[in-house]
């Protein structure tokens, strides 16, 4: 049966404040220690945010690793944890990182701090920018082994564009943990505090993929296109430089466009010195009436095809310009607003996790809320997404969150006319309760949000998206194309990314993109259970021996490396966990 119990933020963020500290105060001020019924190890892991890039870039944002024991199994009793603001792998720039701190105690309490600003760090700027912090404490006492961490985020600006990530109004962390291993129960609790985020920014997801704007058709049916685009992906209107109210609504955009390449195509039919004498009627009256400049054809039953005005004008020369006259200002307000487009805006993404393991599987606990408090998608209503009090969260159930990143996958596939390139998933959770051996093992794991992009399986490949022999933005605007949004060329931090990268085309090796890949678990055995060879922890705080040495504390400097081999195989198996119900026995 599952467990659906509110683990409140207020709580969650009291104990991960006041986790190792506070508790190592009570136990100096005197409480009777706890009676030990069994011994355990709790851990956890998370990654606030990975891109993965082929060979070409791997990003890991927010990286942690943490665990508390007094399994005597294990050792002596140890808290420790690993926090990593930002790890980076290339096959073009190597090895990166900001630098790990790791804090170790097995006794008294040993923290560690980390603040970067990244704009001044060794990692490129189209790769990252914005500001990273963490703080780390492990702590040893009569009441058990703790470790905690509270790591927050600035702006971030990430991968050519492709995301940005904001923090909350509240000024939560964006991570947090406690890892507690107690003489009754051993866990980890877990928070997760996203303000909000833009994902797949259009311009820089086209020159990623080697499909840049001004290489798309104008007009297609069988393509994408600069109108399939507009109208694919709930483009409302169109800045266009002399309409009405200085904008046209979408419908009008494409369907003027439409007539107008039409009209190109007419001309560009005649031969070379034609003129309007030359037109036959039907495709005359095919011309809307500015690009005639006050002619006009008439439908008199006569032959040849009388005009009103001068028969001489000249179709390749004052014609073909008139029409890509009224194509530019149109194109040049339509371009910008596409380059501009987030595909996936997501509001508030919270979570709290915990995970308790006791000497049984009844009353241990495996439990996770979590909650996208806005999510926008191009194309899309949101009156078709199942929002519970205008939000998406677990209550929906599993089958139906699944049905909701099948549809969110469907409408901007088929938005983009790229059938099968993204698949989008939103709270794919994890709760297990169970035996193992002599152990119960209580595990809770989330990816708040998953995103892949596959190139490859667009029909007829990247580069059969392109224009071709159809009418493209380039070939109209040329040297004109206007500038996005951000002042740079369309795609241009895309572009950016690749100069840095070497590759022209970043993202055609695909893209994996996890956010908020949390776990938390906790393994607890009765005393009894434990091999006679092994003695439990004595039930009393640990003090300095007679000669005055304080037990071992500070980070080892093995630490990275020791918790990196511990956790490697357990992070990886998680990141590909699909939803468990819980199982009691």
């Amino acid at each position: 049966m599952r467990m659906k119990r509110l683990f409140g933020t207020a709580t969650a963020a009291a104990l991960l404040v006041t986790g190792p500290i506070s508790a190592s105060a009570m136990a100096q001020a005197g409480d009777p220690p706890a009676v030990p019924t069994g011994v355990g190890t709790g851990q956890v892991s998370s990654t606030l945010l990975g891109i993965d890039v082929g060979d070409l870039l791997n990003l890991d944002l927010l990286d942690d690793l943490g665990r508390s024991t007094i399994d005597p199994t294990n050792g002596e009793a140890l808290a420790d944890g690993v926090f990593n603001p930002l790890e980076l792998t290339s096959s073009v720039l190597g090895d990166q990182s900001l630098g790990s701190v790791a804090t170790s105690s097995t006794g008294d309490e040993d923290t560690g701090a980390v603040n970067e600003d990244l704009d001044g760090s060794n990692i490129p700027l189209p790769i990252v920018s914005g500001l990273l912090d963490g703080t780390l404490s492990s702590v040893v006492d009569g009441d058990g082994a703790r470790s905690s961490l509270l790591a927050g985020i600035g702006d971030l600006e990430l991968v050519g564009g492709l995301v940005g990530m904001s923090p909350g109004d509240d000024g939560a962390e964006a991570v947090s943990f406690t890892t507690n291993a107690a003489p009754a129960n051993a866990g980890g609790v877990r928070g997760l505090n996203v303000g909000s985020m833009d994902l797949l920014n259009l311009g820089n997801l086209l020159s990623g993929i080697g499909t840049p704007l001004e290489s798309l058709p104008v007009v297609s049916d069988t393509l994408p296109s600069v109108t399939g685009l507009l109208t694919g992906l709930g483009v409302d209107s169109v800045p266009v430089a002399g309409a009405p109210d200085g904008a046209m609504p979408t419908d009008e955009v494409v369907s003027t466009v439409t007539d107008l390449v039409g009209t190109l195509a007419v001309l560009d039919a005649l031969p070379a010195g034609s003129t309007l004498g030359d037109l036959d009627q039907d495709d005359c009256l095919a011309l809307p009436e500015p690009v005639l400049g006050g002619l006009t054809c008439t439908t008199l039953p006569t032959e040849g095809l009388p005009l009103v005005g001068d028969l001489a004008t000249a179709v390749e020369g004052t014609l073909i310009g008139d029409v890509v006259g009224l194509l530019e200002p149109i194109l040049s307000g339509a371009l910008p607003v596409l380059d501009g487009l987030d595909l996936l805006s997501v509001g508030g993404i919270t979570a709290e996790m915990q995970s308790t393991a006791t000497d049984s599987v009844d009353t241990s606990e495996a439990d996770v809320v979590a909650e996208i408090t806005a999510l926008e998608v191009a194309g899309m209503d949101s009156d078709d997404l199942p929002l519970v009090g205008g939000a998406l969260n677990l209550t929906q159930g599993a089958d139906v969150l699944a049905g909701v990143g099948d549809s969110i996958s469907g409408v901007l596939n088929g938005g983009l006319g790229m059938p099968g390139l993204l698949d989008v998933d939103v709270l794919d959770i994890t709760e297990v309760v169970q035996p193992d051996g002599d152990y119960t093992n209580a595990l809770s794991t989330l990816t708040a949000l998953g995103v892949d992009l596959d190139p490859s399986s667009i029909l007829g490949g990247v580069t059969g998206q392109q224009a071709g022999g159809l009418l493209s933005a380039g070939d109209i605007l040329g040297d004109g194309l206007p500038l996005g949004l951000d002042g740079l060329p369309l795609g241009g931090e895309m572009d950016l990314l690749g100069g840095v990268l070497s590759a022209a085309s970043i993202l055609t090796e695909g893209l994996g993109l996890q956010v908020g890949e949390m776990s938390s678990e906790g393994f607890f055995t009765p005393v009894a259970a434990l091999p006679p060879n092994i003695v439990a922890p004595p039930a009393q705080p640990v003090t300095p021996p007679a000669d005055g040495t304080l037990p071992r504390t500070g980070a080892d400097t093995a630490l990275p490396a020791v918790l990196a081999m511990i956790f490697a195989g357990a992070a990886i198996g998680i990141r590909r966990m699909v939803r468990i119900e819980k199982v009691e026995s």
